[in-house]
Parts: structure tokens; C-alpha cells; sequence
């Protein structure tokens, strides 16, 4: 009889998954997470989820009367949160308001990027400055806070960044020549500082949304639009994501569940980039 060697014994399911494993494979609680955009949209409720799972959460916006809406309902809930007026698309700010963030919570464990805008414009006729502004928040904003409290992060060999990105970054749809550039750009910079941060501890992945029910879908008009209209006659079933709908993959991404998850934007498309 062929005698294996130790190495080669097949371990039992027991010893490969403790018991209790899964018990905290989920738990957030105590950790700290920093959420642009927190002051509307999907910003706001991946905040409010992620309080309700017991993280302190930080929220940055430059719109301060939206993230103490947002705040009231965290707190209402018997979450803890602070807010802070920030635009992303200034390293300064960011790195001043990270100062704050350290001070009273000594830790950075989930970033979440979801500061953005639209605008629709035929590309021939795409207003300079609009594009300017999209480019700038989308995707710097998204770059230079990643870089901010990634920064954090590697100092502390662990932490989760989660980028908003949107079907947009995978295909593309009329009139929105600006928007898609910004979110693809986003898809290739989370694979970017997945590649360099992830040996060191700090995993970057993305969520990418279907056509959503938010107030920047609605502030653009892209809910009922040639937008929009393109969008929903591909759609499996037509139907608007809702913003809470996000919150099951940006707890999955913050947690220990996803340790293996590096690089990857999961799509919350319903079924969208199937075909």
C-alpha cells in the first residue's frame, strides 16, 4: 500500500474551516470607514448601512446640509459619525481633513469613493469646463483621496478601498462622453493601486452600479433621457437600482469575506453586462 506523505494527507473539512469561522467573517464592527459623497445618493446609504453593521463612519462632502441629513438618520439609529466638509478634488483639503479622521479615530479601516456628478452633452458640443468638472471629481477625486488615506492605510498594513465605479466604466451609452471616460478611468486606477498595495495589505476593489434611482441620476436628467432610454432597453429587467441595494457588496468588500477579493469591480448591474 502506498504510504502518503505527511504533506500530501488530505486535511479534514473540519480543520480546514474552524468552528465559528464564518461567525465574524462579516463583523464590522468597531472598524472605521471614511465615505465621500456621503451627504446624498449612494454615499449616504452604503454610510448608513455600514453604521447600521456598527462602523463609525466619517463622511466628506462639500455639501454640508446633505451630510447632516445623512448624519441625523446615522445617529437616530445609534450610529457614530462625524462629518467633514471636504473637496476631494484638493489634496490639501483631503489631507488636512485625514489629519482630523486620525484624531478622533486613530484608524482608517474602509474607504469608500463614491463623490461624482453627470452632465449630458452631445460630445461634439461637450462644454469645456463641464468636462473639467467631471474628469476632476470622478477620477482625480477618486485618485487623490484613494492616495490620501491609502497612505493611512499601508502605514497600518491593512485596509479596504471600495471605488464607485458604474456600467459606464464598461460600456458606453449617448451623451455621456465625459462620465464614461471618468468612471473607466476608475475601473483601470482601482486595478492600478490593487496591483501596487495589495502585498502590503490594502486591497482596492470597485462596485459597479446599474442605471440608479439617486439624486444625481435625476439631477442630470438621466432618468428620463436618451440616457436613459438607451440604458433601459438593454436592461434585463427594467427597473432603477436603489441605492441600499449597494450596501450588501460594500460589506462584503469591508470585510474579512473578501480577503481574497483585489483588483475586481464587482457589478451591481442586475444582469446588465450579460449580454
Amino acid at each position: 500500500m502506498c504510504k502518503l506523505a505527511e504533506s500530501e494527507l488530505i486535511v479534514s473539512g473540519e480543520d480546514v474551516v474552524p468552528a465559528g469561522y464564518v461567525d465574524n467573517l462579516f463583523d464590522l464592527r468597531d472598524r472605521v470607514a471614511v465615505v465621500t459623497g456621503g451627504g446624498s445618493g449612494l454615499g449616504a446609504a452604503i454610510a448608513i448601512g455600514y453604521a447600521q453593521a456598527g462602523v463609525k463612519t466619517a463622511l466628506l462632502d462639500v455639501n454640508e446640509d446633505g451630510m447632516l441629513a445623512t448624519k441625523a438618520i446615522i445617529e437616530s439609529q445609534g450610529g457614530v459619525v462625524e462629518t467633514f466638509v471636504c473637496d476631494v478634488t484638493s489634496k490639501e483639503n483631503l489631507t488636512q481633513v485625514s489629519k482630523e479622521i486620525m484624531e478622533k479615530f486613530s484608524q482608517v479601516d474602509i474607504l469608500v469613493n463614491s463623490a461624482g456628478s453627470a452632465f449630458r452633452s452631445p460630445a461634439e458640443d461637450f462644454p469645456e469646463d463641464k468636462l473639467d468638472f467631471i474628469l476632476n471629481l470622478n477620477l482625480k477625486g477618486t485618485y487623490l483621496a484613494g492616495q490620501v488615506f491609502g497612505n493611512i492605510m499601508l502605514k497600518q498594513g491593512k485596509g479596504s478601498i471600495i471605488n464607485i465605479a458604474s456600467i459606464g466604466g464598461f460600456i458606453a451609452y449617448p451623451l455621456a462622453s465625459a462620465y464614461l471616460a471618468s468612471k473607466g478611468g476608475v475601473v483601470q486606477l482601482t486595478k492600478s493601486f490593487a496591483l501596487e498595495w495589495g502585498a502590503r495589505g490594502v486591497r482596492v476593489n470597485g462596485i459597479g452600479p446599474t442605471l440608479m434611482d439617486s439624486p444625481l441620476t435625476k439631477k442630470a436628467g438621466v432618468t428620463t433621457s436618451v440616457t436613459a432610454d438607451f440604458i433601459k432597453g438593454r436592461m434585463i429587467k427594467e427597473r432603477l437600482g436603489l441605492p441600499k441595494e449597494l450596501i450588501g457588496a460594500a460589506i462584503f468588500l469591508g470585510s474579512d469575506a473578501s480577503l481574497l477579493v483585489n483588483g475586481h469591480t464587482i457589478m451591481c448591474d442586475d444582469g446588465y453586462l450579460i449580454a
